[in-house]
């Protein structure tokens, strides 16, 4: 059990890239009255270091972007240039914060109003050289009360060679991409269709205005060979699927495990699944009377195995889905704010002469003894590749 302690940390806002370094950012007035100007931050935890990226150049977050990469060397961000005829370059820039190595791959020509309100670009970083731009602009639904990103325009960018493909897959150009996670270096699980719980789209949206939403098992190389050959079906590795009735509400990839959820409308139902991506074997549980994402259940990987928290009045439980017992419970009164493989972390507060102090409490697994107490606020935390947690306190 390895911990840290990171005092004083205001202006935490992490982002957790591969061992003990972390991308943070601030934000600030700009040019545009919709999107401010941002400031790109490489935090070492481990010597407590903090690098601004860049920082002669001017940044704008207005764009999503993705890299298919698993842990890779390189954050991505936008700059921009003022082309004073109410345009303005966008230069998608890729910074490798371990060799200190700076490379712009592409530059998009746009009028920033259109963002982030009528118009969203989401951008995939495929490999060293291909990118996806996927351009998604609002349409109003049927009842012509509601309206989202649901017309898409996705194109294959090789930024070596300068040279576009327009993207036939029909499921890309009807559903388009959500998000991407990395799994391998040449890996990653694509999830495609727009959720329904979102904006309570359904019961905006009629049956025939839904997406198919799809969780599928990319091989990237393959995937790049397949768009270039512009085909309108590609063959693809399905993992999961819902419509309509059915959403895919969360997914994410915690060790070995891909951790999704699918939400039934008609029972108000989430389906919990934990894959293990090498053995693709599942086991899945049901958390009842979902009807919003506030609902949706908490999942965890600890000390290597598929847990759920379960709040009951008088406890918390964390149910082992492997064992399908409880291993470790707390009174109702306890907070709970971080979970890391064998590590539980409490928060507290005590009155003492008017005022109020924080306090938070470092907890054995599987017993309930306390190991530690530090004296501050819970902030975050994030683990590291050698499952070091670094806790900041306020």
């Amino acid at each position: 059990m390895n911990i840290r302690f990171l005092a004083q940390s205001e202006y935490y806002n992490g982002i957790h890239l591969k061992d003990d370094i972390i991308l943070e950012k601030e934000y600030e007035d700009g040019p545009f009255a919709s999107v401010p100007k941002v400031r790109y931050y490489i935090y070492r935890l481990e010597d407590n270091e903090r690098t601004e990226v860049c920082p002669l150049s001017d940044k704008v977050d207005a764009f999503s972007i993705f890299e298919c990469a698993y842990r890779s060397d390189c954050i991505y961000f936008t700059e921009y240039d003022d082309q004073y005829d109410g345009t303005y370059h966008f230069n998608i820039m890729r910074y490798n914060y371990v060799e200190d190595k700076l490379e712009k791959l592409i530059t998009l020509k746009d009028n920033m109003e259109y963002y982030p309100y009528n118009k969203q670009i989401k951008i995939f970083i495929l490999d060293d050289a291909n990118l996806i731009v996927q351009r998604a602009i609002k349409r109003r639904n049927l009842q012509d009360n509601y309206e989202g990103f649901f017309d898409f325009t996705l194109i294959l960018f090789n930024y070596r060679e300068n040279r576009q493909t327009l993207i036939a897959d029909e499921n890309l150009k009807l559903n388009g991409i959500d998000y991407i996670l990395p799994f391998t270096n040449n890996t990653c699980i694509m999830k495609t269709g727009f959720s329904l719980l979102e904006e309570n789209r359904h019961a905006l949206l009629s049956k025939e205005e839904a997406s198919i939403e799809s969780l599928i098992l990319v091989n990237i190389s393959q995937f790049v060979s397949d768009l270039l050959l512009e085909q309108p079906s590609m063959i693809t590795q399905t993992i999961d699927h819902a419509f309509y009735d059915e959403t895919i509400s969360s997914a994410r990839i915690v060790d070995n495990y891909l951790i999704y959820s699918k939400v039934n409308f008609e029972n108000k139902e989430e389906k919990v699944v934990f894959q293990n991506l090498s053995t693709r074997e599942s086991m899945e549980c049901i958390n009842q009377n979902v009807a919003s994402d506030k609902k949706l259940a908490k999942t965890y990987i600890i000390n290597g195995q598929p847990h759920i928290r379960i709040d009951k009045e008088d406890k918390i439980e964390f149910f082992n889905l492997e064992t399908k017992e409880v291993s470790i419970s707390f009174g109702s009164n306890t907070d709970i704010v971080y979970v890391n493989n064998n590590l539980f972390v409490s928060a507290t507060e005590k009155h003492v002469l008017g005022k109020v102090k924080h306090y938070l409490n470092i907890h054995q697994f599987p017993s309930h003894e306390i190991v530690m107490t530090e004296k501050g606020e819970f902030l975050g935390a994030v683990a590291s590749d050698d499952d070091t947690s670094y806790i900041f306190l306020k």
